[in-house]
């Protein structure tokens, strides 16, 4: 038994020695591949970001190009000096050009708040007074509230453009 006990003993050392070594080798083998996996998915998040910037940008330059037209509409009713002479009639061809701006040139790239907070609103307001049949100038309470929406909608165009925002220095 004596011979038995040891041959025994020696392979149940074998067997637990294999064991270990499986489990090292294993664990080698595991932090291999996470190694190699974290190396993939931060290869992948570093293009996707570099991607992201990319079409940030341009997304950026291609608002510069048309929001100018969308900015210089809106000049139909400044804030300083007012402008007295605005018509119902003038305001009417207002909505008409902004509409023909929205579907022909930019509305595709205005963001969802500009879009939402912005541009709808001024739609609705030039729609509310052009509605009222009114003929001559603006009255002042109209003027006002459709001056209201532009200022509003120039706004949200230079916060999609980031246009205003504090110069680092």
């Amino acid at each position: 038994m004596g011979a038995e006990g040891a041959m025994a003993g020696g392979t149940l050392l074998d067997v637990v020695l294999a064991v270990l070594a499986a489990i090292g080798g294993g664990g080698a083998l595991v932090l291999g591949l996470a190694a190699w996996l974290g190396k993939v998915w931060g290869d992948r998040l570093a293009q996707t970001r570099k991607y992201a910037g990319e079409i940030d940008l341009d997304l950026r330059k291609r608002r510069i190009e048309v929001y100018a037209p969308l900015w210089r509409a809106t000049s139909l009713l400044p804030k300083w000096p007012r402008d007295e002479t605005v018509t119902y009639a003038q305001l009417a061809r207002l909505g008409h050009e902004l509409r023909q701006w929205y579907y022909e040139v930019g509305g595709m790239f205005l963001s969802r708040t500009t879009h939402d907070e912005g541009y709808g609103p001024l739609q609705g307001a030039i729609a509310a007074v052009v509605e009222e049949g009114r003929s001559g100038p603006l009255s002042p309470a109209d003027y006002e509230a459709v001056r209201k929406r532009c200022s509003a909608l120039r706004s949200l165009l230079a916060a999609d453009l980031e246009s205003r925002r504090d110069s680092p220095l």
